[in-house]
C-alpha cells in the first residue's frame, strides 16, 4: 500500500469543523469526495486532529492509502486543487512510511488565537476576535505561565470524558502584538475541545483586569469537583498554525 500525506489549509468559516458528520459540511468530507472521484474508489483520510466549526487551518495534515499511484504527485496536487472548493487548498503531497499516521505521530501542535485590539474591520469578521478594551500584553504573558507544563485541564475543556484524564502538556505560549492584532500562540502535545479558546479567554480577560489570578488558579488547582471556566472566545479567531512530526 502507498501512504500519502497531504498538507493543506482551509478557511473554516463555512465548515462545521474538520470531522465528517451527517448533514453538515466538513473538510474531511470534501477531501474524501474528491479523492474518491480521482481514484475511482472510496478513500478515507486520517487527519492530524479535529478542528471545530469556524476554526481555520494554515497547515493541517492528513494521510490516506492507495494501492496504486496513477498520478505524479505534482499532477495529483493540481487535480485536487482544481476539483476542491476554493476554501480548501492542498499545499503539498508526499509519500510517507506505510506505518505513518497523521494523528498518532504528532509531536507538537501549534494553535494561534488572533484578537483585534484596535477597531472593528468588517473584512475581518470571520477571522479575528474583536476585543477593544485596554489590554496589557505584559499581564497576559505573566498569567500565561500558569498554563505551561503537564497539567490537568479538566476545567478548561467542554469534553465530558477523556482517555488521558484531561492531562495535556503545553510546552510554550507566545504572546505578541502585530499590526494591532494580539496573537496568543500555543505549542503543545495536543489540545481538547475548546481548550485553546477557554485558556485564551482567561489570559485575555486577566490582561484587561476583568478577572483575578485567584480565579484562574482555582480552576487549575481545584480538581475534586468539576467547575468549567465560564470564559471562551469565539472560534473564528482560532487557527491551526502547524503540526510537527
Amino acid at each position: 500500500m502507498i501512504n500519502l500525506l497531504l498538507r493543506f489549509s482551509y478557511d473554516g468559516s463555512n465548515f462545521y469543523g474538520f470531522q465528517k458528520q451527517p448533514n453538515f459540511r466538513s473538510v474531511q468530507q470534501e477531501l474524501e469526495n474528491v479523492l474518491s472521484k480521482l481514484f475511482n474508489k472510496e478513500i478515507k483520510i486520517y487527519g492530524s486532529g479535529r478542528t471545530d466549526a469556524k476554526v481555520h487551518a494554515l497547515n493541517q495534515y492528513a494521510n490516506f492509502f492507495i494501492e496504486k499511484l496513477n498520478y505524479d504527485l505534482n499532477d495529483l496536487k493540481y487535480r485536487l486543487n482544481k476539483m476542491l472548493p476554493n476554501d480548501i487548498y492542498i499545499k503539498d503531497i508526499k509519500q510517507v512510511d506505510e506505518n505513518f499516521n497523521a494523528r498518532f505521530n504528532v509531536k507538537i501542535k501549534i494553535y494561534d488565537m488572533v484578537i483585534n485590539n484596535f477597531q472593528h474591520n468588517p473584512f475581518l469578521n470571520n477571522y479575528v476576535i474583536d476585543s477593544f478594551n485596554k489590554t496589557s500584553i505584559h499581564k497576559m504573558k505573566k498569567i500565561a505561565k500558569l498554563f505551561i507544563g503537564q497539567k490537568c485541564f479538566i476545567n478548561f475543556t467542554s469534553k465530558e470524558e477523556d482517555e488521558f484524564n484531561f492531562i495535556r502538556c503545553i510546552y510554550k505560549i507566545k504572546i505578541f502584538k502585530k499590526n494591532n492584532l494580539i496573537h496568543i500562540k500555543f505549542y503543545g502535545d495536543g489540545f481538547m475541545r475548546y481548550q485553546v479558546r477557554m485558556i485564551s479567554a482567561n489570559i485575555l480577560l486577566f490582561g484587561q483586569n476583568k478577572i483575578k489570578k485567584e480565579e484562574i488558579l482555582d480552576k487549575l488547582n481545584n480538581l475534586t469537583s468539576r467547575n468549567i471556566t465560564a470564559y471562551c472566545l469565539n472560534a473564528n479567531g482560532l487557527y491551526l498554525f502547524d503540526v510537527k512530526y
